[in-house]
């Protein structure tokens, strides 16, 4: 399950979101997809995603609860009418249907976004929709000229994600142990980030021997 928890970083400051997103069609390999603000009608289609408060709270985040509520739910529906932009809910739309959501959260005054509440439709999981969404909005943020450094957290368990973030290049830079109480567990979670330097210069390719069996 490709899931980022939400994070509180997005202060704000009174400099506007320069290119406020609509809609944007690109494609990545045979997926093509459609970005847009969520809407109205994806609010059913995203409560369905989720089948426990696990599920949630490793998408979410530990204060959302589970079954979605309506109040919550309402919270994603405002971005088109943000000035300056704080924390905008992306729709990604594959074959005409809701295929992966994702919000990014922008602390103007420490020119920064957090992405966060990355996930893909149970239906189309397998098909690297997470990537395709994420190569769009990553350059997407980096237009902004005042951001230079992108970070995202994810919980260590969450292998598919971590997979997916560093295949993207953003840099491991620490864990949060134990930070997160989910029922009788208590979850590690880990901190990525990517500079602006590093989205535009990305690191050459290396070649590394592998042993196996030391």
């Amino acid at each position: 399950m490709l899931l980022v928890q939400a994070v509180e970083c997005c202060r704000i400051s009174e400099m506007n979101f320069s290119r406020i997103y609509t809609t944007h069609s690109f494609s990545l390999r045979e997926h093509p997809m459609q970005m847009t603000f969520f809407t109205e009608q994806d609010r059913p289609v995203l409560s369905q995603w989720f089948t426990s408060q696990a599920d949630v709270t490793q998408w979410a985040g530990p204060d959302v609860a589970w079954p979605l509520e309506e109040a919550f739910l309402a919270t994603l529906l405002d971005s088109a009418s943000q000035k300056p932009a704080s924390l905008l809910t992306f729709a990604g739309r594959h074959e005409g249907e809701l295929a992966a959501v994702a919000q990014v959260g922008f602390d103007w005054n420490n020119h920064l976004a957090c992405l966060c509440r990355v996930a893909v439709n149970p239906a189309m999981r397998g098909q690297n929709l997470a990537e395709s969404m994420l190569r769009q909005l990553i350059p997407t943020v980096f237009q902004q000229e005042a951001i230079e450094r992108i970070e995202l957290r994810v919980y260590t368990f969450n292998q598919a994600a971590i997979r997916t973030y560093e295949k993207l290049g953003f840099v491991r830079e620490g864990v949060q142990r134990q930070g997160v109480v989910v029922g009788e567990e208590r979850w590690d979670c880990a901190l990525y980030g990517m500079l602006r330097q590093e989205y535009q210069q990305p690191a050459a390719p290396c070649v590394t021997a592998v042993t196996h069996g030391a």
